[in-house]
């Protein structure tokens, strides 16, 4: 019985972060490269760097490609978590931002998905770009 409560927990954080993250996806690439942070203070928010691809093969055989995702330091993203979203896919990842505002980590995808950033939550400040190997200057269309 304990371990069933245990898994419906987990499941249930699953599903919280998997509805943050469509409710993030909602927002579709439509904003500028800055965003609001309290009720009328804006922040820039450095375009993130894409990586090369990467191509990996999972224990079923399936091939998945990753991206390197990295945000440049920023005072004004310190501490914050980072949501980036592939609208494409559906799916994301999370990573909390360094003390000095940089962040990295992968995405899985393939070239000009559309990769929303959410920047304290997820609705928090936003970006959007198109998923092309070096510095993220393509904006979703």
């Amino acid at each position: 019985m304990r371990r069933l409560l245990q898994t419906q927990s987990v499941l249930r954080l699953i599903a919280a972060v998997g509805f943050s993250l469509l409710l993030t996806a909602g927002a579709a690439c439509t904003s500028a490269p800055v965003g609001p942070v309290g009720p009328s203070e804006y922040v820039p928010i450095p375009p993130p760097t894409f990586g090369a691809p990467s191509p990996e093969i999972d224990s079923a055989g399936v091939t998945h490609t990753y991206w390197k995702v990295t945000g440049q330091p920023s005072a004004d993203l310190r501490d914050l978590w980072v949501y980036i979203t592939n609208i494409d896919m559906g799916a994301g990842t999370i990573v909390r931002s360094a003390t000095d505002g940089s962040y990295a980590t992968r995405v899985e995808g393939q070239q000009d998905n559309r990769i929303l950033f959410s920047f304290g939550a997820p609705n928090g400040p936003t970006m959007c770009a198109s998923l092309r190997e070096g510095p993220a200057n393509v904006p979703c269309q």
